[in-house]
């Protein structure tokens, strides 16, 4: 079975709208909480730590 590959995506051959579309779409998109996505993530260790020690000592 072969691994499926996708190629890079060219945009030089986009229509000028649709670039133009896209770029502002990636400009006025809301940033990123970082802090949020980092409390997130510590809480997701936090609950996989939690269940880890729970299989291993049975409580």
């Amino acid at each position: 079975m072969s691994e499926k590959r996708y190629g890079k995506p060219n945009m030089n051959n986009l229509p000028y709208e649709l670039g133009k579309e896209i770029f502002e779409e990636i400009l006025n998109s809301p940033k990123v909480d970082r802090e949020a996505r980092r409390r997130e993530a510590l809480e997701l260790e936090r609950q996989m730590l939690e269940a880890r020690k729970k299989e291993e000592y049975g409580k």
